[in-house]
């Protein structure tokens, strides 16, 4: 972690992801000063006396925005890198969220070229996933798979931070911060029993973070894993969200990770299509010209093919049922 190469990393990063920050914000002085920064950051690493600040939190009226200072993303990053390879092997190569698993559209390439019509599927989702994960039970899988003790003392700082808004200061006892970059690591972590007990089964599986797909050629076999699912997330003191949760046959097709599966199409979810014509409206309402909205639906329509077989026709044939998308539709021709 404390090598000059991932640090140099891991100060990329940083300065990437907050180019776009106030002049105030203490990642310019982050910026400015990185070589005198640099060895104290490293000898601090070192010694093992390396500790977070409180995060500052940003509230609005739906959410709250946990932002570390910009030194505590940087040492997170570097973390990330670090313990992203020392736990590539223990890491389900079905967990396709974690970098080199393919991402989003191999969970999708992966599950259609598995998917036949007389399956059975479950596909859900943990509700609440990053607010619900225990970190008592996160830290005791660290445990398991990590020996130095320093880093797990830096995982139980991130576990158990300190939130401050304004001058109020409150302890985080449960949950794991939205927007680290050792979050997605962390996600993956947790849940690997439920990876390692689906795979045991034998039937077809695959995740990304907290949505997976569940695949058998009964309804018994089936009805073996679902029981076996929900006896894992209890281990792991979390549930199913019942909103998300598809248990039947393949042939009635379900939404996963954006798209409507059946074993003989793939098209864009109802929910995806709708997002992208109210953020198209959006954009008509703020006065965005033609050429801007063109961009987006260019960059949307490239997303959604990415690495898969073409969706276009399908995606005009969708969005021209839908309000207010008649420019779009003219667009994407």
């Amino acid at each position: 972690m404390a090598s000059d190469e991932i640090l140099d990393i891991a100060f990329d990063w940083v300065c990437k992801r907050r180019v776009d920050y106030s002049h105030n914000s203490d990642i310019w002085d982050l910026r400015w000063n990185w070589q005198e920064i640099k060895p104290k950051i490293q000898q601090a690493l070192v010694s093992g006396d390396y500790t977070f600040s409180a995060l500052k939190e940003i509230r609005t009226d739906s959410d709250i925005i946990e932002l570390w200072c910009a030194t505590d993303a940087l040492v997170l990053k570097a973390l990330a890198i670090v313990l992203g390879e020392h736990l590539d092997e223990v890491i389900s190569d079905k967990c396709h969220h974690v970098q080199g698993r393919g991402g989003a559209k191999q969970a999708i390439r992966s599950t259609m070229k598995s998917l036949t019509p007389g399956d059975y599927v479950m596909k859900s989702d943990v509700k609440s996933y990053y607010a619900s994960i225990d970190h008592d039970v996160l830290f005791e899988l660290a445990e398991q798979y990590i020996p130095d003790s320093f880093v797990l003392r830096l995982i139980r700082q991130y576990l158990c931070r300190t939130g401050c808004f304004g001058e109020n200061y409150r302890e985080i006892t449960q949950g794991i911060s939205l927007g680290c970059p050792l979050s997605p690591l962390m996600g993956a972590l947790y849940l690997k029993p439920l990876d390692d007990a689906v795979e045991a089964t034998g039937l077809f599986y695959a995740r990304f973070m907290d949505d997976w797909v569940i695949i058998a050629p009964n309804r018994w076999k089936l009805r073996k894993a679902v029981r076996i699912v929900n006896q894992v997330l209890d281990r792991l003191k979390v549930e199913k969200h019942p909103d998300k949760t598809f248990i039947g046959r393949a042939k009635k097709g379900f939404d996963f990770l954006g798209y409507h599966l059946k074993p003989e199409a793939l098209t864009p979810s109802c929910q995806t299509v709708k997002k992208h014509a109210e953020h198209i409206c959006r954009l008509y309402e703020q006065g965005a010209d033609d050429n801007r909205i063109r961009q987006y639906v260019r960059r949307w329509a490239i997303w959604l093919q990415a690495g898969l077989s073409s969706l276009v026709d399908r995606c005009i044939g969708l969005l021209s049922r839908t309000d207010c998308t008649t420019p779009l539709c003219v667009m994407l021709r």
